[in-house]
């Protein structure tokens, strides 16, 4: 069994090097396919420079979702997980997310940060809150975390979605679209260490108004 990690990166400079020693110290094998979407902080050279991984790079910067599309061509995986480049994520959890589709009982599992308040609450935090409601309003799931980073998928279901988002609008996509599509969603509780503006936390409130309107958008078209 091979795990493909995709990891976009964009002016991580300070965390990139020791995210991916943490990702590569999971014990479970792995490619580790590293997207640098148009860094301007020195990321790139930093990437360069680590063995083991896969670089691919984007001229200008494009949006995550642009970086996890580059990347698909190039996996080998037999299942596929997105992470961060920060260090908000802890990639011990790969194994937990991974037990549920190696045993069959789910077709996609998704990181949950809320389910057993691994995280302080935050004006963040109630905005992911407010789009998850709508998500299952929309879409009629029940959980409790879309925006979250961590989405594992057997590659091939993955392939199906046919993902089209360029920017911070892919978990609301990827979720609408595996809900649409009837698969089996389960959730797990995941670690989290949010960091602030001032530490590079990149999301905005335009990338929460992008996710609503993604929930709404792939409900009903691929």
């Amino acid at each position: 069994m091979l795990l493909t990690v995709i990891i976009p990166i964009y002016n991580e400079a300070a965390t990139c090097a020791k995210l991916i020693d943490r990702v590569k110290a999971v014990p479970i094998d792995k490619q580790i396919i590293v997207v640098d979407d148009g860094s301007t902080d020195g990321s790139r050279e930093i990437l360069e420079a680590i063995p083991g991984i896969q670089l691919l790079r984007h001229r200008k910067n494009r949006g995550k979702g642009a970086a996890v599309r580059t990347a698909l061509p190039y996996t080998k995986g037999e299942y596929v997980i997105f992470q961060d480049g920060d260090l908000e994520y802890d990639p011990a959890d790969f194994i937990r997310l991974l037990e549920p589709l190696q045993d069959g009982v789910a077709d996609a599992v998704f990181g949950s940060r809320w389910m057993e308040r691994t995280a302080p609450h935050t004006f963040h935090t109630l905005g992911n809150r407010l789009i998850t409601r709508f998500s299952n309003r929309v879409s009629g799931g029940e959980l409790t975390d879309i925006a979250s980073c961590y989405k594992m998928l057997p590659m091939n279901y993955l392939r199906d979605l046919h993902l089209k988002s360029t920017g911070f609008g892919l978990e609301a996509e990827i979720t609408a679209k595996v809900l649409r599509k009837g698969y089996r969603v389960l959730e797990i509780p995941i670690r989290y260490t949010r960091r602030s503006k001032k530490e590079g936390k990149k999301l905005r409130l335009k990338d929460g108004l992008v996710a609503v309107w993604s929930c709404v958008w792939y409900r009903f078209r691929d």
